[in-house]
C-alpha cells in the first residue's frame, strides 16, 4: 500500500496533466475587465452628447434651431 504522500503526489501530477494549457483565470479576468472598459469608453464617445444650444456656435452668426435640434 502506498503512502499518503505518494497518493497525493500522483493525484497532483494527474491534475497537472489534465489542466488545459490556455490562459490562467486571472489573465482572463483582467482581459475581460479591460475589454469592458474599452467598450464603455468607445460607447460613450460614439453615443456622447452632441452640440446643443448652450455650446458655442460652430461659426459666427449661426443660430440654434429648436425645431431641428442643430445649428443653422
Amino acid at each position: 500500500m502506498s503512502s499518503k504522500k505518494a497518493r497525493r503526489r500522483k493525484r497532483r501530477e494527474k491534475e497537472e496533466e489534465e489542466r488545459p494549457s490556455g490562459l490562467s483565470p486571472v489573465t482572463l479576468f483582467i482581459l475581460g475587465i479591460g475589454t469592458a472598459l474599452i467598450i464603455i469608453v468607445a460607447g460613450a464617445w460614439v453615443l456622447g452628447v452632441g452640440p446643443g444650444p448652450d455650446d458655442d456656435p460652430p461659426r459666427p452668426g449661426a443660430v440654434w434651431s429648436e425645431a431641428h435640434g442643430h445649428w443653422h
